[in-house]
């Protein structure tokens, strides 16, 4: 009985352990605002460092949608600001689809994240429908909630590996107006990043999925020169 009981006891301890340990481990794990939008994503680049980043737009059907389309987005850090700043400039698309540079004084997070949250959020709207306004505040909210997906993830980084985090929200799948979405209510929005790359973001993907049967459908993504695999 003796014997029995130690070893229920040495299980209980171990159990009471690992329990411990994943607790840790879970609070280890950062919130989605400290990654995307406390993060010094480019304090200590380099003057006349370069980000280069693929913009590619996949649409299930063309004709409903529009064409599908590769171009380049770039991030130049020009200059040192303020200490511990950067002055940048953004260039967005090439040619007939080229947008006005926009020069940014006083950064130290990667302004790529402003371009993908508006542009997500544009083409949400022009895909479902609705007040700007209330789109825009159920999606920049859904970053600050707990539902806020954060999980740790392998990328693939000029051949080799880094630890990073993915951050992923549905902002509208439980929204009170989601039957007046056209079926986009579904879309979910995802960022991967990590410190060990140059302005810390990776790759960030926005997923217009549709719940009605036979909708169109439309995948746009942002990834920085040089990530390969995701996962």
């Amino acid at each position: 009985m003796y014997k029995t009981l130690t070893c229920l006891a040495a299980a209980a301890g171990l159990s009471l352990a690992l329990a411990a340990h994943a607790t840790a481990a879970a609070d280890a794990t950062p919130k989605a605002t400290d990654l995307l939008f406390e993060g010094k994503h480019i304090a200590s680049i380099s003057p006349g460092t370069e980000l280069l980043y693929k913009f590619v737009r996949k649409p299930s059907n063309e004709q409903v949608l529009g064409p599908g389309y590769t171009d380049d987005i770039k991030v130049k850090v020009e200059s040192d600001g303020a200490p511990g700043k950067k002055n940048v400039l953004v260039e967005m698309f090439t040619g007939e689809r080229a947008k006005d540079p926009n020069r940014i004084t006083d950064m130290d997070g990667n302004p790529m994240l402003v371009v993908y949250l508006d542009t997500a959020l544009g083409h949400f709207r022009l895909l479902a429908g609705g007040d700007p306004a209330y789109l825009k505040n159920k999606f920049s909210s859904s970053f600050t909630k707990p539902d806020a997906k954060v999980e740790p993830i392998k990328i693939s980084y000029k051949g080799g590996d880094v630890d990073g985090y993915r951050v992923t929200v549905s902002p509208f799948a439980s929204d009170p107006a989601r039957s007046k979405m056209r079926g986009f209510e579904t879309s979910t929005f995802s960022i991967s990043l990590s410190d060990k790359i140059p302005g810390h973001f990776a790759q960030m993907i926005a997923n217009y999925t549709n719940s009605q049967k036979d909708a169109p459908t439309l995948e746009e993504r942002m990834t920085l020169d040089g990530v390969g695999d995701v996962k």
